[in-house]
């Protein structure tokens, strides 16, 4: 069996490395096509518990002699600042933990390793995907044929088969590095007037980035929050910027192609809950081709965890933060009427009311998490 991976992002690096593992029978091979040249975002990558996991069973990744390799520190939880009048973290449960990395440095450590331990059963195929055939016994990429298909290749170029979601409050993000190794363990969520500012702890860097809505603030008011937090004077030139949609397939598996990464869901990087996301597309797909589930099954299940991911955002949101300004009752208003008389919240809320831990009506937290960060944020739904 021949299974194709198409990009080379954080997601496609997983995928590989998921297929490789977790497929055991010999006669599986895994293809990577994608453009070296290719550039990636790079921002400094916050994971959940998923990353380190799926790193240590397939590449035997130790965070005690490969941590240079990808920069990376290790996090335990979320820190929230301003989101309330006192501050609290959202921890990783113990005896579990997630990591903070340079994504520009993960596909050369794992596919490394790949090579290394699966050999001949992985290999890289360095050209643009310009053409992508689905068909009944097969998919044609370019010129290659695989048995199934992984799409990694991130945002899509159109969002006409995509739900858009109009429950979430941003649209766009500055990035900025400063060239100092962040001492913290946990990843900043802190509020302010305007949005909020995530902060990455990277060995040799520190990676912020800062969120709002641009009908709401103008770019010259986020930069003065961001100069303000980092008590540096930031100018235009020196952030990346990008704009985008809050967005989930209406479609992720047609036949032999699933879709992965952004190309599958983008909603925003409050928790780094997305990487949760993707693993279970990962594994929704392997039950797929080794016939435990269909094509229905597999749709209606990710298409279910997408609205559980959509409402926990807004769960988050819909209690506002320490700021009364316009950018915060824009949130709490369309995050309150998302969650107003939606079935799958009112599931999640009854179910978290008894003593379960990681289920699928509980996702994407686990019944000990929820009740953490619902008593931290002051809401009560569980009592």
């Amino acid at each position: 069996m021949k299974i194709g991976v198409l990009g080379t992002g954080t997601v496609g690096v997983m995928t590989v490395c998921h297929f490789l593992k977790y497929h055991k029978d010999q006669n599986i091979k895994v293809y990577c096509v994608h453009n070296p040249n290719k550039k990636i975002l790079g921002i400094g990558e916050s994971s959940n518990i998923q990353l380190p996991k799926l790193l240590w069973e397939s590449l035997n990744f130790n965070v005690n002699f490969d941590f240079d390799e990808l920069d990376a520190t290790i996090k335990y939880s979320v820190y929230y600042k301003n989101w309330r009048k006192h501050n609290f973290y959202s921890p990783i449960i113990p005896n579990e933990y997630a990591i903070h990395f340079n994504n520009f440095k993960l596909k050369e450590f794992a596919f490394k390793r790949c090579k290394e331990i699966y050999k001949d059963r992985f290999e890289e195929i360095h050209e643009d995907v310009y053409s992508v055939i689905n068909g009944d016994e097969n998919v044609k990429v370019n010129n290659h044929t695989f048995d199934y298909v992984i799409d990694c290749r991130g945002w899509p170029e159109s969002y006409d088969d995509y739900y858009v979601s109009n429950s979430l409050p941003l649209n766009k993000c500055f990035v900025y590095q400063i060239k100092k190794p962040g001492d913290w363990n946990f990843t900043y969520h802190q509020a302010t007037k305007n949005g909020w500012l995530f902060g990455i702890p990277l060995r040799t860097r520190q990676g912020w980035g800062y969120l709002f809505n641009d009908k709401i603030t103008t770019d010259q008011n986020a930069l003065l929050d961001l100069s303000k937090i980092l008590k540096k004077q930031i100018k235009k030139s020196d952030i990346n910027e990008f704009k985008f949609k809050a967005y989930s397939a209406k479609q992720f598996l047609n036949k032999r192609i699933i879709k992965n990464g952004n190309r599958a869901i983008f909603f925003e990087p409050l928790e780094a809950l997305s990487g949760g996301m993707y693993d279970n597309i990962n594994r929704a797909f392997w039950d797929y081709i080794f016939k435990k589930k269909s094509e229905k099954d597999v749709n209606n299940y990710l298409i279910d965890l997408s609205k559980r991911y959509e409402n926990f955002l807004c769960y988050i949101y819909h209690g506002g933060s320490t700021f009364n300004s316009k950018f915060w009752k824009h949130a709490k208003e369309i995050t309150t009427k998302h969650l107003k008389n939606n079935d799958v919240w009112k599931e999640t809320i009854n179910f978290n009311k008894i003593n379960y831990y990681n289920c699928t009506q509980s996702y994407p937290l686990g019944y000990y998490s929820w009740q953490i960060l619902d008593k931290q944020l002051g809401y009560n739904y569980f009592i």
